[in-house]
Formats: C-alpha cells, sequence, structure tokens
C-alpha cells in the first residue's frame, strides 16, 4: 500500500508523461500550491465519483453519456439498452454537440443492482467516447 507517514500514506504511483503534464497544469490553474494536495482531491473525487458501486437499495441519479453519433449501430444500442431499463429510467435527454458527436443525459431512479447493470451496458457501447455517473442512494422515510 505504501509508508504511512504523519497520518497520510506515502505511495509511488506511475502515470503516463502526457496525463501527468495535463493533471499538473489543471491543478497550477485551479491554484494549487502542492501537487500532493491536487491529487489527494482527485483521489477524494474518484471515490466520491464511484462509491455508488457498493451501493445496495435505491439510486437516483443521471448518467451523461458522449458518443460519436457517425459510428455504425451506436445509436441503436443507446435505444435498445434503454427500453430494456425502462424499470430505473425516468427520462433521457439527447442534445446535439457537433456535427459529429452527441449527448445523451438519463435520469435514473430505482434499485442499485439494474442501475450498475444500466451503466456497464452504457460503458461497453463502441462509440462512447466518455460517460459520467452521478448517483445517490433514495434516503428511507
Amino acid at each position: 500500500m505504501g509508508v504511512m507517514v504523519s497520518g497520510s500514506v506515502k505511495t509511488g504511483v506511475a502515470v503516463p508523461r502526457d496525463i501527468m503534464e495535463e493533471f499538473e497544469d489543471l491543478a497550477k490553474k485551479l491554484g494549487y500550491k502542492s501537487r500532493s494536495r491536487a491529487f489527494q482531491d482527485a483521489v477524494q473525487l474518484f471515490i466520491t465519483t464511484h462509491r455508488w458501486v457498493g451501493l445496495s437499495g435505491l439510486l437516483a441519479g443521471c448518467v451523461v453519456v458522449i458518443y460519436n453519433h457517425e459510428e455504425h449501430g451506436v445509436e441503436e444500442r443507446l435505444t435498445d439498452i434503454q427500453h430494456r431499463f425502462l424499470d430505473v429510467i425516468s427520462a433521457a435527454m439527447h442534445i446535439h454537440l457537433t456535427s459529429t458527436h452527441c449527448m445523451l443525459v438519463i435520469t435514473l431512479r430505482g434499485d442499485a443492482g439494474r442501475v450498475k447493470d444500466l451503466y456497464k451496458e452504457l460503458s461497453g457501447i463502441r462509440g462512447v467516447t466518455h460517460i459520467q455517473p452521478a448517483f445517490s442512494l433514495i434516503p428511507r422515510d
């Protein structure tokens, strides 16, 4: 895991040069004085963004999907998947971004297992260039 230093874990991570350069550039633009602090915030954001994967119960939220509509069959696959998950999909909005790319925003509410299955299926579609989830556990009354 790493070496404990004053309540923190010191670790080494191999990162491709281009990703590290972009990370450092963004950290600088955001005003970070410390690469460690920027890295801590990035890890915390990763945890917060993906915490839903370990949840059970009812989830609510959305998935933003960016895709190249010129990729053969991508729109048909997205539509077919949505029809198979009508039990958890509340609404969907299609937005034209460029002459080749579109954004699909799908709002969801339902069983965590079904939401996870939907996310996995969307992630596996050729032509999808980005997928961003945002889910929260629905509190029980």
